[in-house]
Formats: structure tokens, sequence, C-alpha cells
């Protein structure tokens, strides 16, 4: 990511079925105006819109092919939805298995029209997770040029350090938010900068939980007021501010991307970062 870019990534799992249920064509103009404003980098998952928003984002791409050379695809893989094939059980589960890994990837690249991903991130931590082999597998796929960077999603702290000498890892994907962060608490945060991976929260206005017309929500209303944001505006910006993280945006609208562009221009103070957390935790930060 350049320096001047915001901190910023386009999230694509409301595009289709389980959101807007873009075309096509609107896929393609948000991408355009996403990489016109310099957020360049496109998260998405072989399992969104029930395995279809890949293929979505594919015609996009072929719509539009000035696309692609300027986007940076984030691809995550590693959740069996329970009416996969192989799923005889019909229970959601992770499976970060060579097999299940290669299959998924394969899908993946298809669906989007694409011959790489820069980025292939494991999306939920499975305990029977063997790092040695992923790392082996991940090392195949970079040889053969589908796969640039590694990544994961949703990991344990204690988790980070099984890929400590074999895969270094170049981002973390973590739900954190004003309103949800425990990632902050637990030190996943700290544990993925350590590792030396980039933070990517997801879910960063924490599903709308601090934007109800409630105490809590109006508490933080003087302080966005201060800094001429709204309340949204100031949530994402909170996060932002965090050091070595981007913000995972799920908005379809061109002009929410151009609002949270605007937001996340600057940082927080410290007491105003502090007064925020504050107020969406209910009590004083100790």
């Amino acid at each position: 990511m350049p320096s001047s870019a915001p901190p910023l990534i386009l999230g694509s799992m409301r595009f289709g079925d389980w959101g807007a249920r873009l075309s096509p064509a609107e896929v393609a103009r948000l991408l355009a105006a996403a990489l016109d404003l310099g957020i360049d980098t496109l998260d998405l998952a072989d399992i969104y819109g029930g395995h279809t928003t890949n293929a979505l984002v594919g015609a996009a791409l072929r719509h539009d092919p000035s696309l692609r050379p300027r986007l940076h695809l984030l691809a995550k893989v590693g959740i069996a939805m329970p009416g996969s094939p192989d799923n005889t059980r019909h229970v959601q589960h992770y499976d970060l298995s060579p097999t299940h890994l290669g299959a998924a990837l394969g899908s993946t690249l298809r669906d989007l029209g694409v011959a790489r991903v820069d980025t292939l991130m494991l999306h939920r931590f499975d305990p029977r997770l063997d790092a040695d082999t992923v790392a082996g597998w991940v090392a195949m796929q970079r040889e053969r040029g589908a796969v640039r960077g590694f990544g994961v999603s949703n990991f344990p702290a204690a988790a980070l350090p099984l890929f400590r000498g074999t895969l270094a890892l170049s981002a973390h994907q973590i739900e954190l938010s004003a309103a949800a962060s425990q990632a902050l608490d637990e030190g996943t945060h700290a544990a993925s900068r350590a590792a030396g991976a980039e933070v990517q929260a997801w879910s960063p206005l924490g599903g709308g939980a601090l934007l109800a017309d409630d105490e809590r929500g109006r508490s933080l209303d003087g302080i966005a007021h201060d800094f001429g944001l709204d309340r949204a505006a100031l949530l994402l910006r909170w996060v932002a501010s965090l050091p070595a993280t981007r913000v995972v945006l799920g908005t379809t609208r061109p002009e929410r991307l151009a609002e949270a562009v605007r937001a996340v221009e600057h940082p927080l103070p410290a007491d105003a970062w502090y007064a925020v957390w504050q107020a969406a935790r209910g009590r004083p930060v100790p």
C-alpha cells in the first residue's frame, strides 16, 4: 500500500446475494470509484454470497478489464459450508488441509478469472492446523505463480507464532471496532503487529451498536462534532488511528467510500481516542 493511500480496504461480502445484489456493471463502477479514491485493495472470500460473489467480481473484471491490473486481491479460504459436496455431515467447519485449500484456491482463481491472487488468507483458525504442511503448500503455490503474499483471518493471538520461521504473515484480519474491542484487550492486535502482520479491521462500525439513538451512542456526538465528523466517520477514524491498521469497508455505495476517505485522513489525538473508547465501553479506561 503506498504511503499516500488511505488506510482502507473495500470488502466484497455485501456485493451479491448476501447484500446489495449488484450487477457486474455496478460492481465494476464501485471498484473504479474505489480506485479513483486510492483504495486499491479488494477483500474476497470463496464463501461470500453462498459461493457466488467471487464469480460476480470476476464478471465485473471482465466488464472492465482495466480494473484488474490496479487491484490488490485478498482471497480468504478455509471454511467448508454445510452445502459443500465433501461435507457429508452438513456442518459448517474449518479445513486448512492442502486438499481443501487447493480446491478452494482453484475455484477462487476460476471464478475471478485471474491467474493469481495477491494475498491468500486462511479464513478461520482450525485447531487441527499443521502449520508446516500449510507453509509447504503455500510455497508451492508461490512457485507456480498462483499466490504472492500470505495472511490469516480471525486467528487467536496465541496461534500466530505457529508460522514463525516457516511462513511470513503479511496481514491478519480481525473484528475490531470501538464497540467490539476485544482484540485490543486480549492482545490480538499487538500480537499481529509483533508478527509483522498488517491488521485489517473488519466490522469497524461494530454492527451499528454505537449508531443507535441511545445514551452510549449519543455520548459520541460531541467528540464527532469537535472534528467535523458524523458518528460513523468518527468510529472509522478511531480504528484507523491504530498503528499498522487498515479498515475493511462493507459499503456498496461510492459516496460512502468518499466519506470514509475523508474520515480517515487524520488520526485522532490520544485524549479523543480514549474518550471514544471510554464512551463505547461505558466505563473509564483502566
